[in-house]
């Protein structure tokens, strides 16, 4: 399991959390694992109640988007008067709001976290390594993403299938054929990366069961980016950094701050 790191302790302690969404499903495990490792959650939000910052109390370094993609403008504009970094978890962020992010990016370090998984940062590796053994392989295959969530998943198909066949197509492998997704089951999701020849079929599956990865991810996540240099990330290229020290993928920030 990942642990955090010591670079929580970097540039002047620990960060201080502020969580938007704190009173969904993955806010409320955000702000458990805070308290599980000592970590100061400073400030939350939700839809309905966003507190205003009062004289003398501590602003966080670090704030994380549990909401929806709507509230993100809104998110951005409290980073900016505080100075916190922003780590953005919602799945139905499009173009208007990756403008916000990059904009905000200029200031503070931002990151639009597809999937806060290790394991799902895992089977990204793998869908890489995949491609760009491919064009090496006496047949290409042809791809295809299935990614199933509960009912209660709003957008689809996920960012997380979207990332997944951006990763394919990103290494020159060919576009991926088809992302289909479906909405039933028990918590919480399944995304197939699948890889079919003429006569065989590997599939590359991640299963997720409960949120509390993706709460210690956003951890993880949270303590690398505390106090860091303005730059925007993907979930991907961060978990690369963590995870890979020696460079042997390099970070892709795809807004770094001039």
């Amino acid at each position: 399991m990942l642990t955090l790191t010591e670079r929580d302790h970097r540039s002047g302690g620990p960060p201080r959390l502020g969580v938007v969404g704190a009173a969904g499903r993955l806010g409320a495990r955000v702000v458990q694992e805070c308290d599980r490792h000592d970590l100061a959650v400073v400030w939350t939000a939700t839809r309905t109640s966003w507190p205003a910052p009062q004289e003398g109390d501590a602003a966080p370094t670090v704030v994380v988007d549990a909401s929806r993609g709507d509230i993100l403008p809104r998110t951005a504009d409290y980073c900016r008067s505080v100075g916190a970094a922003l780590l953005v978890c919602a799945s139905d962020i499009g173009p208007a709001q990756r403008r916000v992010a990059a904009e905000l990016a200029t200031e503070v370090p931002v990151v639009l976290a597809a999937n806060l998984s290790i394991v799902n940062w895992l089977q990204h590796q793998l869908v890489r390594t995949a491609a760009a053994l491919s064009t090496r392989l006496p047949e290409v295959p042809d791809t295809s993403v299935l990614e199933r969530h509960t009912t209660a998943k709003r957008d689809r198909p996920s960012a997380t299938a979207r990332s997944l066949a951006g990763a394919w197509e990103a290494a020159g492998a060919g576009l991926t054929h088809e992302i289909a997704s479906y909405r039933a089951g028990l918590p919480v999701s399944e995304h197939q990366f699948a890889l079919g020849f003429a006569h065989e079929t590997l599939t590359i599956t991640h299963d997720v069961r409960d949120l509390g990865p993706a709460a210690l991810g956003a951890l993880t996540a949270a303590t690398w980016i505390h106090r860091g240099a303005p730059r925007l990330w993907t979930g991907t290229e961060l978990f690369d950094e963590i995870l890979l020290p020696d460079g042997s993928a390099a970070p892709r920030g795809i807004c770094p701050a001039k």
